[in-house]
C-alpha cells in the first residue's frame, strides 16, 4: 500500500475509534471492547470500501462479558493461583482471493491506564496480573474453564514463546491522537503502534498470526477456531420478548466465517465467548489485479 493511502486510511480508523466511545463516561475496559465491537464494523466497513474499490469488505462483531478462561495444567509448579481469562477481544480477518482464503488473527488482553500513575510506553505488569502476562509469554498447556462445551478440553499452543499472535490493548483516553495503543507482552508494556495503524498492518497481514481452517489443525489454529465456535454458539434464550436462541453475532458474520452451518446450538449455553471484530474482504468481479 503506498505511503499516503495508509496514512490516509490510519487518520480515518482514528476518526472511527474516536466516534466509536465518544459519549462514553469513566468506561470500564469491558464497556471500551463493547463499543469497539458494536460501534467500529459499520464505520470500519465504509472506510475500506471507499479505499479499496476493487475489493468488497465486511466488517461485523459480537461482544460478550463473560470470557472463557484457562487453567494451567501445572499451575501448582508454577506458583500461579489466578486462571488467567484467554483474552479480551479477538480481532480476525478473512481474505478471499479466488478460490484461495487465507486467515489471520489477533488476540488482545485489554488494560485500562491510569492516567496519573500510567503512560502508554511505560506500563508495569502487577503481580496480580503476571498469570495473564506468563499465557502470552510461555503458553504453558491450559485446560478450558467456564466454557461451556469446551469444559476440560487440553490445549498446547505453539511455540512456546512472544508471538505477534497475542498482544495488549493499552487503553489511555489522555494519550495524543488516539486512546487505543498495542503492546507486545513483557513485563513493562511499550505501546509500538495505535490500534488505526495495527489494523492496517492487520489486514495486511503484516502483524497477527495466520491461522487455518483445514482439519487437522495446528494448535494455534484449534485454539482460534475453539474461540471463534464458543462465541458464535453462545445465544440469549428470553423466550418471553421473542428472542429464542438468537444470535449476538451482528451483520451475519457467522456466515461469512462459515460458522453458521457448522455450529449446533445449545439449550445449556451460557453467555460465555470472547468479544470478536471480525473482517472479510473478496474481490470483486472483473477485476485482475489488486492494489
Amino acid at each position: 500500500m503506498e505511503a499516503y493511502l495508509r496514512n490516509k486510511l490510519q487518520v480515518e480508523i482514528m476518526d472511527a475509534l474516536k466516534q466509536c466511545i465518544k459519549g462514553l463516561t469513566n468506561p470500564d475496559e469491558p464497556a471500551y471492547i463493547a463499543a469497539l465491537v458494536n460501534q467500529l464494523p459499520s464505520h470500519l466497513e465504509a472506510i475500506l470500501n471507499h479505499t479499496f474499490p476493487t475489493l468488497n469488505f465486511k466488517v461485523g462483531g459480537c461482544f460478550l462479558h463473560q470470557k472463557p478462561i484457562v487453567e494451567f495444567c501445572e499451575k501448582r509448579m508454577l506458583g500461579y493461583k489466578k486462571d488467567p481469562e484467554i483474552g479480551d477481544l479477538l480481532i480476525v480477518y478473512k481474505k478471499i482471493r479466488g478460490t484461495e482464503v487465507t486467515y489471520n488473527a489477533l488476540l488482545l488482553q485489554a488494560k485500562k491506564l491510569n492516567g496519573n500513575t500510567d503512560s502508554i510506553y511505560h506500563h508495569k505488569i502487577g503481580y496480580n496480573d503476571k498469570h495473564q502476562l506468563f499465557l502470552y509469554t510461555h503458553w504453558p498447556k491450559f485446560i478450558y474453564r467456564k466454557a461451556n462445551n469446551l469444559n476440560g478440553r487440553k490445549r498446547s499452543v505453539i511455540p512456546k514463546a512472544i508471538t505477534a499472535g497475542a498482544q495488549y490493548l493499552l487503553i489511555d483516553r489522555n494519550a495524543v491522537c488516539t486512546p487505543f495503543w498495542c503492546a507486545m507482552p513483557n513485563d513493562i508494556l511499550v505501546a509500538s503502534k495505535c490500534l488505526a495503524s495495527q489494523l492496517v498492518d492487520f489486514i495486511e497481514f503484516q502483524t497477527g498470526r495466520t491461522f487455518v481452517k483445514c482439519v487437522p489443525r495446528d494448535s494455534w489454529s484449534q485454539m482460534i477456531w475453539d474461540l471463534l465456535e464458543i462465541s458464535f454458539q453462545s445465544v440469549f434464550n428470553k423466550s418471553q420478548y421473542g428472542y429464542v436462541k438468537a444470535s449476538r453475532a451482528s451483520d451475519g458474520i457467522s456466515d461469512f466465517l462459515d460458522l453458521s452451518k457448522r455450529l449446533i446450538l445449545s439449550d445449556n449455553n451460557d453467555d460465555v465467548g470472547i468479544p470478536i471484530l471480525c473482517f472479510q474482504s473478496e474481490e470483486k468481479e472483473g477485476n485482475d489485479e489488486l492494489k
